[in-house]
């Protein structure tokens, strides 16, 4: 997802729940309707500092991406042409159970 769409579609939400919960607020008194605007605002704030948190750490990531040179190719590892004495050495394996 491309960063300015997240970031208007967090600041999109967020605005909506905070229009919501002020009309709930404004139209009735109800204790339920009260305790459902401030679940309402809740919820936009903790997306507001998730918004937050999120923005730091892509810039995070870009600054640290910027920094770093890119990797070196390696060239494979050549084969092994030695002797492997410890497979000569180990114990024989017990025998496989019929299935």
């Amino acid at each position: 997802m491309n960063d300015r769409r997240a970031y208007f579609w967090m600041g999109t939400s967020i605005m909506a729940l905070v229009v919501v919960a002020v009309a709930i607020l404004l139209i009735s008194s109800a204790t339920a309707a009260q305790g459902a605007a401030v679940a309402l605002l809740g919820v936009a704030c903790v997306i507001a500092v998730s918004g937050v948190f999120y923005a730091v750490g892509r810039s995070e990531d870009a600054e640290r991406a910027a920094r770093q040179p890119p990797p070196e190719e390696r060239p494979p590892p050549p084969p092994h042409d030695h002797e492997r004495p410890a497979i000569d050495r180990r114990r024989p394996r017990p025998p496989r159970r019929p299935s």
